[in-house]
């Protein structure tokens, strides 16, 4: 195919076809051959924009879908924001002086502790043998430093989801309760695996639906939820579940 041909047709083509040029052709009447055809339609071809661009079709009185932002309700038993940043401030400081401690080369003494599969021993541990499914007049031991230094990462997400559990079969929160939680949180290595961030998820909601069903709370209780819905969202970066 020569120069001029090449030009004439658009689309590089998988055999010769013959020139078109001087030729008048109708397209209105059907081909005579397969020649004719492939002719034609090289030629629709060429006749063809190479951009083409359809406007939307919009009637008169459509509007665009606008999507609203979800408002996020404050409880009015919210911390302030002064307060939490100082709560996060100082547990960072917490978790930096446990983890020089666990990393010394006398961290402290070994003691003997229940297995990562003895969910009913740890429970006796941090509750008291006595501990019902309420979780009062508990007597179980506070998480000692003698404890935390004893325990591997394995274990404190272990426990972690335990005392998830544990705390939303209580409905409410004990100062045993927070004061475990806070200290595993206090141990929790970063980056957080996919299965604790949700755990420490599960913390907050649970927190956030205990403080949500306080009429007249108690101080001590509602700074237990209320720095555990901090740590998780703020300093675990759960921004979300922020106050």
């Amino acid at each position: 195919m020569d120069s001029d041909d090449s030009d004439y047709y658009a689309p590089a083509t998988a055999f010769p076809i013959e020139s078109l040029k001087g030729q008048n052709i109708d397209l209105n009447v059907p081909p005579a051959n397969g020649m004719e055809y492939l002719q034609r339609v090289m030629l629709e071809a060429k006749r063809c924009e190479q951009i083409v661009s359809v406007p939307p079709k919009l009637s008169k009185n459509s509007q665009p879908d606008i999507v609203q932002p979800e408002i996020k309700s404050v409880s009015p038993f919210a911390p302030s924001l002064e307060w939490q940043e100082k709560q996060v401030s100082d547990f960072s400081n917490l978790r930096q002086k446990i983890s020089q401690r666990k990393a010394s080369r006398h961290p402290g003494p070994q003691i003997t502790l229940p297995s990562i599969s003895d969910k009913k021993g740890w429970k006796q541990l941090c509750f008291g043998i006595q501990c019902d499914e309420e979780c009062e007049n508990s007597s179980g031991s506070p998480p000692l430093l003698s404890i935390l230094v004893n325990i591997g990462q394995p274990m404190v997400d272990t426990l972690l989801n335990w005392h998830s559990q544990w705390l939303e079969e209580c409905n409410h929160i004990t100062h045993l309760h927070g004061q475990w939680i806070f200290a595993l949180l206090s141990c929790l290595e970063l980056p957080l695996h996919p299965d604790t961030c949700s755990t420490l998820r599960y913390i907050a909601r649970i927190c956030q639906q205990i403080r949500n069903s306080m009429v007249e709370p108690e101080a001590s209780q509602l700074a237990a939820v209320n720095l555990l819905i901090c740590l998780v969202g703020r300093y675990f970066s759960q921004s979300d579940l922020v106050d």
